[in-house]
Formats: structure tokens, C-alpha cells, sequence
């Protein structure tokens, strides 16, 4: 499965490692990309992802991010 959200917060190369760091936690996570410019997170995930976890999950990195789904596809 593939979901994209934006984040309007990310602004530099830190927050894209941020977001990378804390989306380990999450094992059903099998790769993302952060797109600084587009201030986009692409993640490919398994069947068990929790959008609404990690969403809370990077959240709390900054207040400046809010996450705001885009789009997802199987």
C-alpha cells in the first residue's frame, strides 16, 4: 500500500530526518520518502500501517507539522 501526505511544516533536511527516525517505530512501514520541497511524506506501508499513530507520532516532533493526508492506494 502507498499513502501520501503533506506537511506543510517541513521546511529542511532535519525534518525530513526527524520524520525518518520516527517512522522506524513503526515496523509495518517499508520505505518513505520525504520530499522537502513538496513538503510531502511518501510512505509504502503493509496492510497493518496506523495512519492515525504515526500521524500523533510526528506531531509531536513539532508543532508546526500537521499531517493532512493526500491521498492513499493499494
Amino acid at each position: 500500500m502507498r499513502t501520501l501526505v503533506q506537511i506543510p511544516g517541513i521546511h529542511c533536511q532535519s525534518c525530513a530526518v526527524l520524520i525518518k527516525d520516527v517512522s522506524q517505530e513503526f515496523p509495518s512501514i517499508q520505505n518513505i520518502d520525504v520530499n522537502v520541497d513538496a513538503k510531502t511524506v511518501d510512505l509504502r506501508h503493509d496492510g497493518h500501517f496506523d495512519l492515525t499513530l504515526w500521524t500523533g507520532a510526528v506531531e509531536e516532533l513539532n508543532s508546526a507539522y500537521r499531517v493532512q493526508p493526500v491521498s492513499q492506494t493499494l
